[in-house]
């Protein structure tokens, strides 16, 4: 279990949620998940000091009551290390407010429990996103029990205990440019963030996207 280290968190997610008002700890998600993006070498040195809090399979924050066991302990740190060493530098995403719409319903879905990608009415992102206006071309990616922002981020790019990686590939996405951020509390695991990030502001595929209106002229 993670302890002793909510307290700052909590007030900051208590500032609300949702895309009307981002909280100051949802842009320094964003903020983070742009650092990792945006200069991976940089990224790797605060992974080098992370690596030194394993003691075998369990992780202890500097300031925590005690110990989290993950699922492969060091090692997978050091593969991230090995990843990012050959990462090229992506472009920062930009923030989408139908993004962290649709991110933002999933938080409140699981505030009285439940995890996973499919709320408990059996919506998928995609299907959250159009609710909004918005397209299909949505991916998803959730972090339980963060420490902090860093640490919502940092759990996606290790990706401990999931054997693709998937949400490590989805963050070293270059085509997705665009992202919203939701966190919220949980009743299992204190917190959650949800990141819903797209190749458009609002998940249309770039192709479906409406003209733009010009002004006739004439000579």
């Amino acid at each position: 279990m993670r302890l002793g280290v909510f307290g700052a968190m909590i007030a900051l997610l208590a500032c609300g949620t949702g895309a009307a008002a981002q909280t100051p700890f949802e842009r320094q998600v964003l903020a983070a998940l742009n650092a990792a993006r945006t200069d991976p070498a940089a990224y790797v040195e605060g992974l080098r000091q992370y690596r030194t809090y394993f003691h075998g399979k369990l992780l202890h924050y500097p300031g925590a009551d005690a110990d989290m066991e993950t699922q492969e302990g060091v090692e997978v740190v050091d593969e991230t290390i090995a990843f990012l060493s050959h990462q090229i530098p992506l472009a920062p995403v930009a923030a989408a407010p139908l993004l962290a719409a649709s991110a933002a319903d999933l938080v409140a879905d699981q505030a009285d429990g439940g995890t996973g990608h499919e709320s408990s009415d059996g919506a998928t992102p995609s299907d959250r996103a159009r609710r909004h206006g918005g397209g299909d071309f949505i991916a998803e990616v959730i972090a339980y029990g963060p420490v902090d922002a860093s640490d919502v981020v940092r759990q996606l790019v290790i990706d401990d205990g999931v054997a693709d990686r998937g949400h490590r590939g989805i963050i070293y996405s270059p085509e997705l440019r665009f992202a919203g951020v939701a966190c919220g509390p949980h009743p299992e695991y204190r917190t959650m963030c949800v990141i819903d990030l797209s190749v458009t502001a609002d998940g249309q595929a770039p192709d479906e996207q409406p003209a733009r209106k010009t002004r006739a002229t004439s000579r």
